[in-house]
């Protein structure tokens, strides 16, 4: 979470709650506002590539950021598009806000055979953000999209149709 303390400005974050700042001390640590978490992403992101674009290596565990991305999946079988086939699909879409534009959902969209051990990638997928609109209305938002959406049709039924040429 990031945090700002009301009295210095600092802007910072934690994976607990608090209430101190660690740079003045006082205890007037508030949620940071929208544009106090842009300005935070935005320096941090700064800092990251002025510390490591001279010298690029792996980073430590500690030094390692984590995003959290939301994900569902369904199945799919091959004769819901008309190919003559008893596989089924599974599809994994993976979605969250688009960092680089805060004002879109966007998500990535998977296919493996069942049971199968890799995923190909088919197509992104990219909807307009909802202010406070559940996971659950997300969900529901971005599998309308896909069921609506010709090129996500396509893409599944060319991966159908090489994973049976592969099969042979």
């Amino acid at each position: 979470m990031i945090l700002t303390c009301d009295n210095c400005r600092f802007i910072f974050s934690r994976t607990e709650e608090t209430d101190q700042c660690p740079d003045c001390g006082k205890h007037m640590v508030r949620p940071a506002n929208e544009t106090e978490q842009e300005e935070f992403e935005t320096r941090m992101a700064e800092l990251v590539r002025s510390e490591h674009s001279e010298a690029p290596r792996f980073p430590a565990l500690e030094e390692t950021e984590f995003s959290m991305l939301s994900s569902f999946s369904f199945r799919l079988p091959a004769t819901a598009l008309q190919i003559d086939s008893e596989m089924v699909v599974d599809i994994i879409v993976e979605y969250g806000e688009n960092p680089a534009d805060r004002s879109e959902l966007a998500g990535n969209v998977w296919a493996r055979q069942e049971g199968g051990m890799t995923s190909s990638f088919l197509m992104s997928v990219h909807l307009p953000a909802k202010r406070s609109e559940t996971p659950k209305e997300q969900v529901n938002r971005i599998y309308a999209a896909l069921s609506g959406s010709g090129s996500f049709k396509e893409k599944l039924s060319d991966f159908i149709t090489a994973q049976i040429g592969h099969s042979f």
